[in-house]
């Protein structure tokens, strides 16, 4: 492999960052703001009828004075303005967790769920399993068994499979918790 793969593959999978919801919503703004100067343009040109909307704004916003409500409106834009540079400055998260015995396999929380889920619901004696939680570092499975029991031997091995085989994709805790089944 060449070193440009291994550094693409030494670096963990990332979402998408946060800054980009609010760069699609600058760069709308931007073309709104284009659409207005080319509609200007065409009627300083004279190839469209009409008034120019800029010159009529800036007349508008001329002679203000310095109020507190322009005071508020301009520290509430300058506050946004600081916090939408942080989002851009700050890494995105990661969404994945990596493996604990290969080097570049990453899996997202649900998909180590529902590995553990399905090793807790192949053991013996389980009825059924379910995914209660799934997070980073914690996967959380409901389990209805035969005995219904907390302390079964079913139970405590399917303690045992979903604990391999959740940490070894990366779950550094795994719950298995016994619970009544629903008759419907």
């Amino acid at each position: 492999m060449s070193s440009r793969t291994d550094r693409v593959l030494a670096r963990p999978p990332v979402s998408r960052h946060r800054a980009v919801a609010v760069g699609v919503v600058v760069a709308l703004a931007l073309v709104g703001v284009a659409v207005i100067a080319v509609r200007d343009l065409a009627v300083t040109q004279g190839w469209a009828a009409g008034e120019p909307w800029l010159d009529a704004g800036v007349r508008g916003l001329d002679g203000l004075e310095p109020t507190a409500g322009v005071l508020a409106v301009a520290t509430a834009v300058g506050v946004l303005g600081l916090l939408l540079v942080l989002a851009g400055l700050l890494p995105a998260r990661r969404r994945h967790v990596p493996a604990a015995g290969a080097e570049h396999l990453w899996s997202t929380p649900a998909a180590v769920a529902e590995v553990t889920r399905g090793a807790v619901d192949r053991s013996q004696g389980v009825v059924a399993a379910r995914v209660a939680r799934a997070s980073r570092g914690r996967v959380a499975l409901d389990v209805v068994t035969h005995d219904g029991s907390s302390g079964a031997p079913a139970v405590e091995t399917a303690r045992e499979l979903g604990s391999a085989a959740g940490t070894a994709l990366g779950a550094r805790r795994v719950d298995v918790r016994t619970v009544q089944e629903e008759i419907a």
